[in-house]
């Protein structure tokens, strides 16, 4: 944890570089460790509140301990341990009256969502507090939703239907899904219920030409494939060649034949796809505050600063490519961001800049404190 917040890395990069240092615990000890670590990322300023004393970089362990505690586990014997008192924990939580405090995040972030947000912001921000769960989506090249569950009846978790989501499957509980031979095979992905309908918004049509800008290791890229059935072409770009190679790794796997990958590398890569996309997919930078349950982190590392700067830049992105969709096709724009200032004012700022030659079609929001899952906004805009 001091290498989180002392060294500003990555919460996920923070976990993964420490389990491979350890590659001999077992399952359970790695989960533990994991969800320890999030947890005290999660509630950081709060259980240093707990202990009436700032964060220390030298020393962590009291914050470990807290963290134990509150999860219902006995502290273990360390020496470290032995001046705290849990008991002096308990009156310090139950003084506390503010909400920021409370919900463990920043005033000055608590108080920008709030005006932002309204009276939606407490529920909201209170959900995001919750851990996220594992959801998967069934790959319909290969197999229905209730093939999967009946394949997924041998494991030892208890899997269901997402009602809201035509493709997903709720595990009630965690479980290392990637070593499983279905998931090798190629029969389901990982992603959230509410990423999962992104694709279906699109209003794809098989053979049909998209443009993803933004595609990274390609969740959603994946999911347009399997949509447009192999057929037509996905053209996926991102700024980082490793990711478009993960990228065609899992196409690989899910026996997707119809992804082309582009590195951008300049302004030349946009202009080639001018007007030749029915579909593009904006999967934009923005703040993650929709993902919190699942990048903690995020909130201790943001700033108004940086909040400024995604603003520009997501207008941009909806400048430049704007232009490789043809007339009458459609632009995507999306966010896993529950902030209005990124979502619809971003939207209508767009809309404003060019006129009359964009018509916003519909839009969606996913609430986390609504359905369960990450926090989303999806707008469709058809080229006039």
């Amino acid at each position: 944890m001091a290498s989180i917040f002392f060294d500003q890395r990555y919460a996920d990069k923070a976990v993964e570089y420490y389990l491979r240092q350890n590659k001999k615990w077992g399952s359970r000890d790695r989960r533990f460790f994991a969800e320890l670590v999030y947890d005290c990322v999660r509630w950081w300023s709060l259980y240093w509140r707990y202990l009436g004393q700032q964060p220390k970089e030298d020393s962590v362990l009291p914050i470990l301990a807290v963290s134990l505690v509150e999860s219902g586990l006995p502290m273990p014997e360390f020496d470290e341990f032995k001046r705290l008192r849990p008991e002096k924990w308990k009156k310090a939580k139950s003084e506390i009256q503010e909400d920021w405090v409370k919900e463990s995040i920043p005033q000055w972030l608590y108080n920008y969502c709030h005006e932002d947000m309204g009276e939606a912001w407490p529920a909201t921000l209170s959900a995001l507090n919750k851990p996220n769960q594992l959801v998967v989506r069934h790959n319909p090249l290969l197999c229905s939703r209730k093939e999967l569950l009946h394949a997924l009846k041998d494991l030892p978790r208890e899997t269901t239907e997402l009602t809201h989501c035509p493709s997903g499957v709720l595990f009630e509980s965690r479980y290392n899904v990637f070593s499983t031979p279905l998931f090798k095979k190629g029969w389901f992905e990982v992603q959230d219920g509410s990423s999962q309908l992104v694709a279906p918004f699109m209003d794809l049509q098989p053979g049909q030409r998209v443009v993803d800008a933004c595609a990274g290791a390609g969740g959603k890229t994946l999911h347009i494939a399997s949509l447009l059935q192999n057929k037509g072409k996905v053209v996926a770009l991102d700024i980082h060649q490793w990711k478009l190679d993960e990228l065609k790794k899992r196409a690989r796997r899910n026996k997707i034949s119809n992804i082309e990958s582009r590195v951008i590398e300049s302004q030349k890569v946009i202009k080639r796809l001018k007007a030749s996309a029915d579909r593009a997919l904006l999967d934009v930078p923005c703040t993650g505050l929709g993902v919190l349950r699942r990048n903690p982190d995020t909130k201790w590392k943001l700033s108004q600063e940086r909040i400024q700067e995604l603003l520009q830049i997501q207008a941009d992105i909806l400048d430049n490519y704007s232009q490789v969709v043809k007339p009458g096709g459609k632009l995507i724009y999306v966010t896993c961001s529950i902030l209005k200032v990124e979502n619809e004012k971003q939207v209508q700022a767009f809309l404003h800049r060019n006129g009359g030659s964009w018509k916003l079609e519909k839009q969606m929001r996913m609430y986390p404190n609504r359905k369960g899952f990450d926090g989303f906004y999806m707008a469709s805009l058809s080229k006039q």
